[in-house]
């Protein structure tokens, strides 16, 4: 289930800490942090304007496509805009809604390592119908519909709106969402820690991946930040709520 956002800002040239940190926390082949699959959001650093929402069962893969890093045959690499983008401006902003490594899907780089498939016996096609990636498609779908119902067309870079079924079931208040990918840290549903701090300091990404849970909480069931803490306590079995304390987590403000 998702629950995090995590964001970043990026110059051009520090595009292979991006790749290192997508690939320590969100790596496709662990139960570690979180899965591999999830919504991504490229934004104006300077304007904050949302540039593109999309969706990737890989997300480190998905990066180096756009960078340039990774050949791919997909029509929806934005290399040329990011290129562009950096004529003009030093950094772009990166964000990443986040699903527990529960519900990791199997990938190219999995099928075998992860979920013991054979494969050459078993074809990625034969898993599209995963839950994970069913729920990846929908939950773009709600987002980017949630952008054009507020600002009347979808975000600049995407060309074409998300799953039917998404659409059919966004709210206007779903576009709180959207906003979250590009702000600070105020919403208990942004990690308050960037990308790469998760990466660097395993200590903050431990932190943050046991209140995913409570997020989860928060956007599954309708309840506030407290209630779902006061859920999450029941399952506080390495006590990190004390960790919380331990580092005035409440105080921390997001710097990226």
């Amino acid at each position: 289930m998702y629950g995090t956002i995590i964001q970043d800002a990026y110059r051009i040239d520090e595009a292979q800490e991006i790749i290192a940190a997508l690939d320590d926390i969100c790596n496709p082949n662990d139960n570690i942090g979180w899965a591999s699959a999830g919504l991504y959001c490229f934004w104006n650093y300077y304007t904050r304007e949302i540039l593109y929402i999309g969706l990737t069962v890989d997300l480190t893969q998905r990066f180096k496509q756009h960078h340039g890093f990774m050949k791919t045959t997909k029509t929806g690499s934005k290399l040329k805009n990011i290129k562009e983008y950096f004529q003009s401006y030093e950094k772009i902003g990166y964000s990443i809604l986040v699903q527990s490594p529960l519900d990791q899907p199997v990938t190219a780089k999995n099928i075998y390592n992860l979920f013991g498939y054979d494969p050459t016996e078993y074809k990625l096609k034969q898993f599209s119908n995963e839950t994970s990636k069913v729920n990846l498609k929908h939950v773009e779908g709600i987002l980017i519909e949630a952008y054009r119902r507020f600002h009347g067309n979808i975000p600049p870079w995407n060309k074409a709106d998300g799953s039917k079924e998404g659409r059919e079931q966004t709210t206007d208040g779903n576009y709180k969402l959207v906003e979250l990918f590009k702000t600070d840290s105020s919403s208990p549903l942004v990690s308050k820690f960037s990308l790469r701090q998760l990466s660097s300091v395993p200590h903050f990404e431990g932190i943050e991946s046991f209140l995913h849970g409570a997020r989860q909480y928060m956007l599954r069931m309708g309840i506030t930040y407290g209630q779902s803490l006061e859920l999450l306590k029941k399952a506080d079995i390495g006590n990190r709520f004390a960790d919380l304390e331990s580092i005035g987590y409440d105080k921390i403000k997001l710097t990226i």
